[in-house]
């Protein structure tokens, strides 16, 4: 199908093969045959061209074209329209020659080419007639790599007489796990400061204990031997959500980029939004607000009975281009929210993005102030983060981590059905708010110790007992895994002190104390503990923990972390075969992370 508007259309080319896995995809998430004709003839208002010369797209970008419909006998364009076609023409043959591209200038461009060109108004602005625009290449022109990312320094080796406790909050973010998954299975380059060990950890689902009585968690403890040091072990902490009440009503927002800087994901975005859309009911509420240089509401406050409706709403995104003016699309959602509001809901705003925000509030302080202050009204935020080139992982993590959220990386159809299908509830329904957890290592048993991971998310004393200091919640049965490395034996106490004298007397049995402090839906301040006896460590079975430890020495391998002691590739290759065993791993679907680990290990 070919849409003509003021004779020029946008357009995606796709193989035949690609194309039927995306039909695939959306006949999994339930939609009828008529509804995926059509969200796979289109995406945001650009065409999708099956042609089998078209290459298959290993990341699922896809480079969004531009063609006129002029015949040979039309004029070509002169005025606005005539000047943005020869920029295009020029932009594309610098590309080609192999010139960086300017995407946020190819944008604006095409935000110019879509929008209806009033000819008496572009008269007296008229140029000399310019030469139509040479078909657009087929291969990428070459990107600058302007990804952003934080680099944290890594959790010390501790006595238990010098730093007691160690204190962190709850991480359930997997997009450093699907980051890295994308660029392996792709056989890409991967910056270190990407890779956050207890996202890699966490992202993998352990059979942990629920909880037995009306408590919101339940911990379950492990223990083995440390695979990377010798002298050491490693104490394994699962803690595992209820689950919540799947009928609860959605009351959502979805805000979409559709700026210039993400033209090559919008195909991915759609897919993204339909699955989340596909598992919404009658009852249930829906917004979409699209944003670029402005805002626009694409739908706003939608019953979510009628699935055709929903996939209209799709449909009727138009991709534009220009800059990101991310915070007003944000106000434009937590109204529409706000409006709808009951306390009982899921209420909570999705973003899809590549974090660029460059209009409107773009300082990652401001930004997270200003979602920071939204949360306290109940209502949250997930984000869903796309792209590689131009990638802010930065500004995506603080802002979940500020909004009682979560964030997640997309990068093909098997991330969507992973963190954003089979996972949703987990990922927008709530059981606690700002969980922060502290474990204290009795230096009786214990001479050293280090939390591995959670780097960016250490607390100080003061903040684990201020019930004002919000940190991340969790949600319908989540797991919180943390691995802390040991080392036996009586600590000393390495730096002295004149008047703090530190004492285990009266808990010769007790090799560990864990306190949890959170806060109910219904903000009531909670606290949880769990007390570690030397004798459910000697006895603690391992198969969580093992799991857990080639997760944790994958991680420290790809992070290149000063605390891997003596890891190599053929230690970590000798725990995956002996972890394939042991689970009986004859089949490894694609996306799993045996498969990822195993083709890491093939490089």
């Amino acid at each position: 199908m070919t849409r003509n508007k003021n004779n020029y259309s946008k357009f995606y080319r796709m193989n035949d093969k690609q194309y039927e896995e995306m039909k695939v995809f959306y006949k999994t998430l339930g939609y009828s045959d008529e509804q995926t004709e059509l969200l796979c003839s289109s995406c945001f208002k650009a065409d999708i061209d099956v042609t089998p010369d078209a290459g298959y797209s290993e990341s699922w970008r896809f480079r969004l074209n531009y063609r006129s419909s002029f015949n040979d006998s039309s004029p070509a364009p002169g005025g606005l329209r005539g000047f943005f076609q020869s920029m295009t023409a020029m932009m594309h043959s610098s590309a080609k020659s192999g010139a960086p591209s300017n995407r946020a200038f190819m944008g604006g461009a095409a935000a110019c080419a879509s929008a209806e060109v009033v000819e008496d108004m572009c008269a007296p602005m008229a140029m000399q007639e310019a030469p139509m625009p040479a078909p657009l290449p087929l291969s990428k022109p070459a990107e600058f790599d302007t990804a952003e990312t934080n680099s944290r320094p890594e959790n010390e080796i501790h006595s238990p007489l010098d730093q007691a406790q160690v204190i962190f909050s709850a991480n359930v973010n997997t997009a450093s796990w699907t980051y890295i998954r994308s660029r392996i299975n792709r056989k890409k380059p991967l910056d270190s400061d990407f890779v956050r060990v207890e996202e890699i950890v966490n992202s993998y689902s352990y059979q942990l204990s629920p909880p037995a009585d009306d408590s919101l968690f339940c911990v379950s403890t492990e223990h083995c031997p440390c695979p990377w040091n010798k002298d050491s072990e490693l104490l394994f902490l699962g803690f595992k959500a209820r689950k919540a009440d799947a009928g609860v009503r959605r009351n959502l927002a979805m805000l979409v980029d559709v700026s210039g800087s993400m033209d090559d994901e919008w195909i991915l975005v759609q897919m993204s939004m339909a699955s989340i859309m596909a598992q919404l009911r009658e009852g249930d509420i829906l917004s979409i607000i699209a944003y670029s240089d402005d805002t626009t509401t694409v739908v706003k406050k939608l019953p979510c009975g009628n699935r055709d409706e929903l996939v209209n709403a799709i449909l009727s995104i138009d991709g534009i281009g220009g800059c990101t003016n991310g915070s007003r699309g944000l106000e434009d959602a937590y109204t529409y929210l706000k409006d709808n509001f009951r306390e009982e809901d899921i209420n909570r705003v999705f973003i899809f993005t590549d974090g660029d925000f460059n209009f409107g509030i773009t300082s990652t302080g401001g930004l997270e102030k200003y979602i920071y202050d939204k949360r306290e009204t109940g209502i949250y935020l997930s984000i869903v983060g796309y792209g590689e080139n131009n990638f802010k992982d930065n500004k995506m993590e603080a802002l979940a981590r500020n909004g009682n959220g979560n964030y997640t990386f997309v990068s093909s159809p098997g991330d969507i059905l992973d963190c954003l299908s089979e996972k949703l509830l987990s990922s927008m329904v709530t059981i606690a708010k700002d969980v922060k957890i502290s474990v204290e290592m009795n230096p009786e048993y214990v001479s050293e110790y280090r939390l591995i991971g959670y780097d960016a998310r250490m607390l100080t004393q003061q903040e684990f007992h201020d019930t004002t200091k919000a940190v991340d919640g969790i949600g319908s049965e989540h797991n919180v895994v943390a691995l802390i490395e040991y080392k036996r034996g009586k600590a000393n106490q390495k730096y002295q002190s004149r008047y703090v004298k530190i004492s285990s007397d009266g808990w010769s049995e007790e090799f560990a104390f864990i306190e949890v402090h959170y806060k109910s839906t219904d903000d009531k301040n909670l606290v949880m503990t769990h007390s570690v006896q030397l004798s459910e460590i000697d006895t603690a079975q391992a198969d969580n923990a093992d799991t857990a430890a080639l997760l944790a020495a994958f991680g420290l391998l790809l992070k290149k972390s000063k605390y891997s002691g003596s890891l190599t590739k053929e230690m970590l290759r000798e725990l995956y075969d002996a972890e394939l065993e042991k689970h009986k791993a004859s089949e490894i679907t694609p996306y799993s992370h045996y498969a990822v680990i195993g083709k890491y290990l093939e490089e």
